[in-house]
């Protein structure tokens, strides 16, 4: 079933390039030398470009991009591990001039494919490293910063001094973001244990939620999903049980749950997929976008204590400044 599905979307990406190739004799030539003119961007995701997280947010950045400056755009979703070299050849071999992979999971297959193709662009998303392939791109929101801010805010308002963070997977910036994210909460001033999991899903509901229910029957009163879809699942689990917050991450969750949701740490992936797609950053090097950049944007919500918030502003100037001791 893998095979015919890879099958399937390598035939579908034949056709984004052949398909349309009929017309006029008169408009031939000048639909050539449009075509040829014309900037093409693919980009390969790991999930839904409806999951209303991180994968719609970059995609529709691009597709921002595609309306203002006529660029062509094509894309794959809910892209496996073990397909992702082929896809991303796929496009390259169809001469896209930016090859977009967006996710930390991408960075094998994106420097593979880029050092056989050298004379097009690739952009590693959510990343930092880039394994010196010059015609490869790393560029994320910072990780640290959002973590950072994400605890402030969790150890302000824990009760039980018990708090912890979800998410799907451990790639670079989640490490990172975790580690940020005990150093916000130590920041409280208080004696806070603080747990993670992976639940081995972005997009799973259910898992989320299980181990959600999971760490609050051990005691943890707040929680940081870092999550695609799955996001879900921990807000409706705290909305399930007593006295348990949320702080969100990637979008502003109290949109969703505000009855249960202090704050979040929003990531412009918009503007992200936008400045990827535009090829405004496509240098070989890495880009990380912090809250001086407006790559991360702190939501306060009215569940969020008045000293919370006050430890948040006090947080956001410190970070600006440069004056907090964690990673870019």
């Amino acid at each position: 079933m893998k095979n015919l599905k890879l099958a399937v979307v390598l035939v579908l990406l034949s056709v984004l390039v052949f398909g349309g190739c009929q017309g006029s004799s008169d408009d031939k030539d000048a639909g050539t030398k449009s075509a040829e003119s014309k900037l093409k961007v693919a980009m390969v995701l790991p999930g839904l470009k409806t999951d209303e997280a991180f994968n719609q947010f970059t995609y529709e950045g691009m597709m921002r991009a595609a309306e203002d400056l006529d660029i062509e755009t094509a894309f794959v979703e809910e892209v496996k591990q073990d397909e992702q070299i082929e896809v991303i050849r796929q496009f390259a071999q169809q001469g896209y001039d930016i090859i977009i992979g967006q996710g930390g999971q991408f960075g094998e297959a994106l420097q593979t494919v880029a050092k056989e193709y050298p004379d097009q662009e690739f952009v590693f998303s959510v990343a930092t490293d880039t394994g010196g392939v010059p015609n490869l791109t790393a560029v994320t929101v910072s990780y640290s910063h959002a973590g950072y801010i994400a605890g402030i805010m969790a150890g302000q308002m824990t009760k039980n001094n018990k708090v912890a963070m979800i998410l799907g997977e451990w790639y670079t910036p989640h490490r990172q973001m975790w580690e940020s994210f005990q150093k916000g909460v130590a920041a409280s001033g208080k004696d806070v244990e603080v747990k993670s999991v992976a639940t081995g899903s972005w997009s799973d509901v259910n898992k989320a939620r299980e181990a959600s229910l999971a760490l609050i029957a051990d005691g943890v009163d707040v929680l940081l999903p870092v999550l695609d879809a799955a996001y879900v699942g921990v807000l409706s689990a705290a909305q399930d049980s007593d006295d348990v917050l949320v702080v969100g991450s990637v979008l502003d969750m109290a949109k969703v749950a505000p009855e249960v949701v202090v704050g979040s740490v929003v990531y412009n992936w918009n503007e992200l997929g936008y400045q990827e797609a535009t090829g405004e950053i496509t240098d070989g090097g890495t880009h990380i976008l912090g809250i001086k950049e407006n790559g991360i944007t702190p939501v306060l919500n009215d569940l969020l204590s008045d000293e919370g918030k006050t430890a948040v502003e006090d947080a956001i100037a410190g970070l600006k400044a440069g004056n907090i001791d964690i990673l870019p």
